[in-house]
């Protein structure tokens, strides 16, 4: 509520401050979901520039300034088409112009319908490979508005399905995205709109955002190592300034405390000394170990309370004649239970690391680079730090105990070959993380006895949408910040295809992935020496693990699953306001759910067809 009457105090005052023209107004912040960044992006590549920023979403403003580096009159065929798409999209004024404000809306109109082949073990969107950030709800309206020189804001409306039915998405061979239709009934009718909804300011160089709104962070196909656009939205807070050279941008996003989802549930006693009266006392610990936890959770008649925020800050700058482009991000998740934020934290010029509060705080730091060494081909690689040794401090081994050593690696490329009517292209990627990556120990461990409790929660590099169905009640999706597949996986994956950028595309996608036993829920803990045992990705021993807040059963996990996915997929626009789209996929997995000798596979087609107004 406090948040909504920010955004309206926001908006009466830019109405207030309105003497310019609409027309001269920049500061659209465009969705992750528009074609613009990737054809200015396929520009650069094939002008021989590194590309341009990957801390998305952007401004009109800053769009606008990435044109300024290329040269129009060398761009050829399908090249120049595409060029001239960016300048058609970016030059879009609104429906209504007045003293001061513009106004526009769109509307969208989408029928979607689902085949597949393996109703049991891929029910839920998340088991899809279109998933539940593609897929389209019934309708959507957007509302625009610019409002003097410097402000914009956005809200839309949707009517569709949450993301969990009554029975489950893909409990059915046969689906829609109609919301009355089986599987789906009217109690999934999903309230929790909006999910993009925002007010922005911002000038030539510089923009701020206040609200909902999806975040990418790097030029992974896959997923990035430190930010991935995993999460329908985040309640956030963002500024950047941008120029030819540098870029700055600082973020804070907001989720439920794990307070309200995580249960607590006995698994043996630990000892501990107590400085108070000098003595060994014993407490109990705990992990979940219900089927359904940590996911479902309190619902809206108990107070919400506690803090769990993302911040971060990422620096960009161009190197070498616009060759090479590096960045560095640091990034916390930072935690209290009793509602308090130090306000001291919240400097966007510090380094996070050393606040040195680890109980409350769990710091990332990442690097990133690209570098295009002819015309057509960019080489990108990304590294995430999440704990390591410094100097003087022991090195996990089998004498040597210690915090795990915790780090992501992510490495491809990207080729543009233009075609006479469209544009080809193709990347080739490889990530792997390691398993204990993204997590940390739990809230009321003593985090310098060598002695961790598991008796509340990790602190985790991982978001939660909290979601009300009339059917299902509350429930809490989470999902990793960082990389896409997080922690414990290896990845492979070919990516090619052609696109006339307002027309048509067609792409076909290879993917591999082997992922070992710990996931997300997965509890941290000191390895080497007496503790547990040192662990490698893939890991193939559930039980290496000190346990699981979700999965009673870890320990069984005794096989490394690997997961081949092969699809198609494309788009073509019968008219301005008509467009159809399909995809089919082929998956198969060995060692389902990390169990040796269990194996699954699906065939999973999407169909469907959008009006715009």
């Amino acid at each position: 509520m406090r948040v909504k009457r920010l955004m309206v105090l926001f908006v009466m005052i830019a109405f207030l401050l309105a003497p310019g023209l609409s027309a001269a107004n920049q500061q659209k912040v465009y969705s992750l979901d528009s074609d613009i960044y990737e054809a200015i992006q396929i520009l650069y590549v094939s002008q021989g520039l590194s590309l341009p920023s990957t801390t998305g979403p952007y401004s009109q403003a800053e769009l606008t300034l990435m044109l300024e580096k290329l040269k129009p009159e060398t761009l050829k065929g399908s090249l120049s088409s595409t060029y001239d798409f960016v300048v058609q999209q970016l030059n879009i004024e609104p429906n209504i112009q007045g003293k001061g404000i513009g106004l526009s809306w769109n509307f969208d109109a989408n029928l979607e319908t689902y085949y597949h082949t393996d109703t049991t073990n891929f029910v839920g969107r998340e088991t899809w490979t279109r998933g539940s950030l593609q897929q389209k709800p019934l309708l959507n309206i957007g509302l625009e508005t610019w409002p003097a020189e410097n402000f914009y804001g956005y809200s839309e409306f949707s009517v569709g399905n949450t993301h969990t039915l009554e029975h489950g998405f893909g409990s059915t061979a046969f689906g829609t995205n109609l919301p009355v239709l089986a599987p789906a009934v009217l109690e999934d009718l999903d309230f929790n709109i909006p999910y993009r909804a925002f007010v922005a300011a911002g000038g030539d160089h510089w923009t701020f955002q206040l609200g909902r709104d999806r975040l990418n962070w790097g030029a992974g196909t896959t997923g990035n190592l430190m930010l991935s656009d995993t999460l329908k939205y985040h309640n956030m807070a963002r500024i950047t300034t941008f120029s030819d050279k540098f870029k700055y941008t600082f973020v804070t996003s907001f989720f439920p405390h794990p307070l309200h989802y995580y249960d607590k549930v006995p698994n043996g006693v630990e000892y501990y000394w107590d400085d108070t009266d000098n003595t060994l006392k014993t407490r109990p610990t705990y992990y979940n170990n219900q089927n359904d936890g940590p996911i479902e959770g309190d619902g809206q008649a108990v107070v919400l309370n506690g803090i769990y925020m993302f911040m971060s800050h990422r620096l960009e700058w161009r190197m070498f004649a616009d060759k090479v482009g590096l960045t560095l991000t640091e990034s916390i998740m930072y935690q209290s239970e009793e509602n308090l934020l130090d306000l001291r934290i919240l400097n966007p010029a510090m380094i996070f690391h050393d606040y040195y509060i680890r109980s409350n705080a769990n710091s990332i730091l990442g690097l990133e680079i690209d570098y295009t060494p002819v015309q057509g081909l960019n080489i990108y690689a990304q590294a995430a730090v999440d704990e390591f040794s410094l100097p003087g401090e022991a090195v996990p081994s089998a004498t040597e105990t210690n915090y795990p050593q915790t780090f992501g690696f992510l490495a491809g490329f990207k080729g543009v070959l233009p075609l006479k009517s469209a544009v080809g292209y193709a990347s080739l990627e490889f990530a792997q993380t390691d398993p204990y990556l993204y997590l940390r120990y739990t809230t009321k461990s003593a985090p310098d006895s060598g002695t961790p409790s598991y008796d509340d929660y990790g602190l985790n590099y991982v978001g939660v949408i909290r979601e009300f169905t009339n059917n299902s009640g509350t429930l809490y999706n989470p999902q990793f910040l960082g990389y896409t597949y997080g922690n414990d996986a290896r990845v492979l994956n070919f990516n090619g295809g052609m696109k006339a950028f307002g027309a048509w595309n067609v792409s076909a996608n290879v993917f591999y992935m082997a992922h070992g036993t710990f996931d997300m829920f997965t509890i941290w803990d000191r390895v080497g020496g007496n503790a547990s045992p040192i662990a490698t990705t893939p890991t193939d021993n559930g039980g290496d693990s000190a346990g699981n807040y979700k999965d009673s059963t870890y320990a069984s996990r005794d096989a490394v699953s690997h997961t081949l996915v092969a699809g198609i997929n494309g788009s073509y626009q019968l008219s301005d306001c008509l467009s159809v789209f399909g995809q089919v996929d082929y998956i198969t997995i060995k060692n389902y759910k990390n169990k040796s000798g269990d194996s699954a596979g699906d065939i999973q087609l999407t169909f469907g067809a959008t009006y715009s107004l």
